[in-house]
């Protein structure tokens, strides 16, 4: 079976050669079908167009409906890059295939609207730039009809695939929920659950490496069988190189060393951490026992590689072992080299738990959270032996199994503050949380105080003696309490949120904290007047009211700068005109690049420019449009002064308007009048360029093609009840192709009729007539056939008889091949016949089609014209009578030569149309009839043996002379070489044979018995 690869090659293959050889629309379906169905992502199944890309850059939405919207937009988009595509490849391309138009509101509002549209021209060829659109090089004699093939077919390919996924019918959406998450679910805009679950296992598997490492011993491991242990073994080998990188180390700040190992809460603490962990009531009768570096060393010599010694009772095991044999604890130190252990890390940055910045090694407290580092050793100089580093300002959280860290937590209080509380407190047996409650803030207020003395003391030295002696009056009369900022603006008041950050910096120490938060507070300063406010008294209010939050304070300040802007954007005053000869010109310039999205600043200098100019009409709107597409001085000049060619007047190029079908612009104004008066007064095929009169619409697949795109633009420039008119007329248009569709021979009434009798009653006169032959009805058409019945009204209907032949020419008239319209006329004359239904032109004799856009290869005829087959009454017509007569009797074909008993004979009575005063009006012949010709003048009668001779398929090339048959031998592209050797008789018999076998008659030639 062939591969996937190979299936879409041979896909591709049929399907390109079907659309550019012109095959059936069928098989063009099918092989799109096929390519859409293929298991394949999208980058593997397109080899032109960046779907994938254009997929996801033009999906849009937090849920699965608003995605599926936007791609139903790609789709709409998709769909007019389809009819391009298929224009080229067609070979009766459009007149102005060359080009497209920008300012075209279809192409504005589909192709234009995504991204990766104009893309997709490029590749069909149009890769020059135009002043108002795209076009092929001039170069470029024909499009490359198979890359465009193949570009075309991938755009249905997608299209098709996107339709789709909408209808909830692709056979493999997952291709397409890869790249779009938010179409995985129907409720959920994005798939949630995988990163839930994920943080789910991520705080399961840190929850168990604790427990294991916390757990005292023989507790529940007894429960759980040696599998269970082995599945978490990972999980604890990952927990265990992440937080035990060196064993040695205190279990609570995990950078000293061990000097203790507690037998009660297995744990190796350092002095510091043991003295301060023990001090608690609680656990002041914990067993402890001393370690020394050299008992650590020295068993760490004595260990083998194949046992490995437990951390919390020291029982050395076999290295098979998982568990310790005695206190049933997993194996937490991983097995490295001596070398590793011995040689000490050289740490350069570390990352904090908390919001995982990553931060220099010489800082202690995370830059980002402010919270202290955990568990990473400080760095140590290589070329110095390692020393032991002082203690460490500030707490450190996570301390497993500490009961003070979680009862703070539960208290809204961090483990710095209860680290700190009780390095302050020192033995003191009051709880942190209540002494934080109780003695912190005569603390913060002590701080507080200290720094107030010590700026008080260096304003002291800038003032005199007399403001010197009343500011130390009013610092008498407040001891013991914290100075007033707004009684002495010199005296500087922080906010306890500061006084207790310093606090925490310092570790509790009170000076060193007045002298940082005074440090930290006049650094904020510094900042707040670099930004541009100036007044220090100010800036230290703002800060002691956000509590020393820079971002806070500065969004004080800026608070009643920003006063006049916030009452103008809610006020419900409209928002004044910007005044483009304001002096200020970075002013307008910077507006103009705010409000109107601008690319760059000389865009807006271009844009300012040209409205400044004093003899330009431009609005602000229309130029800043054309500045947005061009940097071109001279192309926005001409961009902006286009001349309609109906009205002469000048209009910028956004409003002008045009159709697909032609290069014509015209006003807005101009556009939307005429299309109005066209819906209101005249039929819909008079729809078109109201200055060429393109396109010629009289080809059905032109047809529908052409009015697709102009439904969008009437939208939105024609009245509501225009437009509902509009789509009535579009709406009966299709019903006329409806093969239920009836035309009542009595009112010209149209309807769907959906019943299987003969005989219909039109539902707007009422009468009835048959829905076969579409001939009144009457009683005695019960029970007889439509040629059974019309056999008998001409044996037994007196008014039928006296009627003679142009009653029959009446009852074989015209019936239009488009709506299905029948009309009792005469087909002589002008065989270029309109439809007064649909606007159809055709020829009445052979039901082709009349247009000035030919659709037959190699035609030279020019102007509106149609290509008759030799059986048409279009070239029989010419014909003698009995020349026509002789071709009956060769063929056994009866006719009339005398007419009826009781016909009028001396003058015609055959309906037919005529053109009088420019009023078409139906009235009979009157011309003089002839002997031998039935009653009828000569024109009728020759029409009359003519449809004898179409209702039989009789062939008229037999009776062909040697001038005629090279001339429809040439007409119809028969190859008309004479051999040699070959005699004229031979010669003339051989092409004869070659006429009649390749060039068969008319397919849609009338043949009525």
């Amino acid at each position: 079976m062939a591969s996937l690869s190979e299936q879409l090659q041979d896909v591709r293959s049929q399907a390109e050669v079907c659309l550019y050889s012109g095959g059936r629309v069928v098989d063009l379906r099918a092989g799109v079908v096929a390519m859409a169905n293929l298991p394949l992502p999208p980058c593997s199944k397109y080899h032109h167009i960046a779907a994938e890309t254009m997929v996801i850059e033009n999906s849009f939405g937090r849920n699965r409906k608003e995605t599926l919207g936007s791609l139903q937009r790609l789709s709409t988009a998709l769909n007019i890059l389809e009819k391009y595509g298929c224009n080229l490849t067609n070979p009766n391309r459009p007149k102005y295939w060359r080009t497209v138009k920008h300012n075209n509101p279809v192409f504005r509002a589909t192709v234009d609207a995504i991204q990766g549209g104009r893309a997709v021209l490029c590749l069909y060829g149009y890769s020059n730039q135009q002043p108002d659109g795209l076009s092929f090089p001039d170069d470029v004699t024909d499009p490359d009809v198979g890359r465009v093939a193949a570009v075309t077919l991938e755009v249905m390919s997608l299209r098709m695939e996107l339709e789709m996924l909408i209808k909830e019918a692709h056979p493999h959406p997952e291709f397409y929920e890869r790249i779009i998450p938010t179409l995985r679910h129907k409720d959920v805009g994005l798939n949630t659950d995988a990163v839930i679950s994920s943080r789910h296992a991520d705080s399961q598997t840190k929850s168990l490496a604790f427990s294991l490492y916390r757990r005292s011993s023989r507790e529940s491991n007894r429960s759980h069988s040696l599998s269970a242990n082995n599945q978490s073994l990972r999980s604890i080998q990952v927990f265990s190189t992440f937080s035990s990188k060196h064993p040695e180390n205190c279990a609570i700040c995990g950078i000293f060393r061990i000097s203790a190992h507690c037998l009660t809460c297995l744990q190796g603490l350092c002095s510091d951490c043991d003295r301060l962990y023990h001090s608690y009531p609680e656990r002041a009768n914990h067993h402890r026992t001393a370690v020394t570096s050299s008992t650590s060393s020295k068993n760490r010599s004595n260990e083998g590689s194949s046992t490995w010694r437990c951390l919390h009772c020291t029982k050395v095991n076999s290295i098979q072992d998982v568990l310790c044999d005695e206190c049933e604890q997993p194996r937490l130190e991983p097995l490295g080299s001596k070398e590793e252990e011995c040689q000490p890390a050289t740490i350069i940055e570390w990352q904090c738990k908390s919001c995982t910045m990553v931060n220099a090694a010489s800082s202690i407290l995370c830059e980002v959270c402010e919270r202290p580092r955990l568990a990473t050793r400080p760095p140590v100089t290589p070329s110095h032996p390692p020393i032991t580093p002082p203690r460490p300002p500030a707490p450190v959280l996570g301390m497993p199994g500490d009961p003070d860290s979680q009862h703070g937590e539960k208290k809204g209080v961090s483990p710095e503050e209860v680290y700190t509380s009780m390095r302050v407190a020192g033995d003191s047996n009051i709880l942190p949380c209540k002494w934080l409650k109780t003695e912190l803030p005569l603390l913060l207020d002590q701080i507080r105080m200290l720094v107030a003395t010590s700026s008080f003391q260096s304003f002291s030295d800038k003032t005199s003696t007399e403001d010197k002696n009343n500011i130390t009056q009013d610092l008498t009369k407040e001891a013991g309490k914290v100075v007033d900022l707004a009684e002495t603006e010199s005296v500087i008041q922080l906010s306890r949120a500061e006084a207790k950050q310093a606090w925490l910096t310092a570790g509790g120490d009170t000076e060193r904290a007045a002298r940082q938060a005074l440090r930290d507070r006049l650094a904020k300063v510094k900042e707040l007047c670099a930004l541009g406010f100036s007044d220090e008294s100010h800036c230290h209010e703002v800060l002691r009211q956000s509590g020393g939050e820079v971002r806070g304070a500065l969004a004080l300040l800026q608070r009643p700068l920003l006063e006049p802007f916030h009452k103008r954007i809610w006020s419900e005053k409209p928002e004044p005109p910007v005044d483009i000869h304001h002096p200020d010109k970075q002013r307008v310039c910077r507006w103009l690049l705010a409000v109107y999205d601008l690319p760059s600043w000389g865009r807006c200098e271009l844009a300012l420019s040209l409205l400044l100019e004093h003899s330009a009409p431009y609005s602000l709107e229309d130029v800043v449009q054309a500045v947005q597409e061009s940097h071109d001085r001279e192309f926005i000049k001409r961009v902006l002064a286009k001349e309609c060619p109906i009205c002469l007047s000048v209009f910028p190029h956004s409003k002008m308007q045009s159709l697909t079908s032609c290069q014509c612009s015209v006003c807005c104004g101009c556009f939307q009048q005429h299309f109005t008066i066209a819906v209101r007064d005249k039929h819909i095929r008079d729809m078109v360029c109201p200055v060429c009169w393109e396109p010629d619409i009289n080809d059905p697949e032109h047809l529908n093609s052409y009015f697709s795109t102009l439904d969008i633009q009437l939208r939105e420039c024609l009245e509501p009840e225009v437009y509902e008119l509009f789509h009535k007329k579009l709406t009966e248009q299709a019903l006329i192709k409806d093969p239920k569709f009836l035309w009542c021979c009595h009112c010209s009434y149209g309807f769907i009729y959906d019943g299987d009798q003969l005989k219909v009653t039109c539902f707007q006169c009422r009468n009835s007539f048959c829905a076969h032959c579409k001939k009144p009805w009457e009683s005695q058409h019960a029970g007889l056939s439509c040629e059974q019945f019309q056999s008998w009204k001409r044996e037994n209907d007196p008014e039928y008889q006296r009627q003679g032949l142009a009653g029959y020419l009446r009852d074989n008239g015209i019936t239009c091949p488009n709506c299905r319209f029948q009309y009792a006329l005469s087909k002589g004359g002008c065989m270029h016949f309109c439809c007064s239904q649909c606007r159809y032109q055709f020829c009445s004799g052979c039901n082709n089609p009349f247009h000035t856009t030919c659709a037959v290869d190699q035609c030279t005829v020019s102007g509106l014209h149609a290509h008759h087959p030799r059986d048409c009454l279009f070239y029989l017509r010419d014909w003698e009578p009995s020349r026509l007569q002789a071709l009956l009797q060769n063929n056994g074909v009866a006719f009339n030569t005398e007419p009826p008993p009781g016909t009028q004979t001396d003058l015609c009575g055959v309906i037919e149309q005529k053109d009088e005063g420019g009023q078409q009006s139906d009235a009979a012949c009157g011309a003089q009839t002839q002997p031998g010709h039935a009653g009828l003048c000569e024109k009728h009668y020759r029409e009359y043996l003519v449809s004898l001779i179409n209702s039989h398929s009789i062939d008229p090339a037999p009776l062909y002379s040697s001038n005629e048959l090279l001339l429809a031998c040439r007409r119809y592209k028969v190859e008309d070489t004479h051999r040699d050797g070959e005699d004229t008789f031979t010669y003339y018999t051989r092409l004869l044979e070659k006429l009649m076998d390749e060039v068969p008659l008319g397919d849609k030639v009338p043949r009525k018995k």
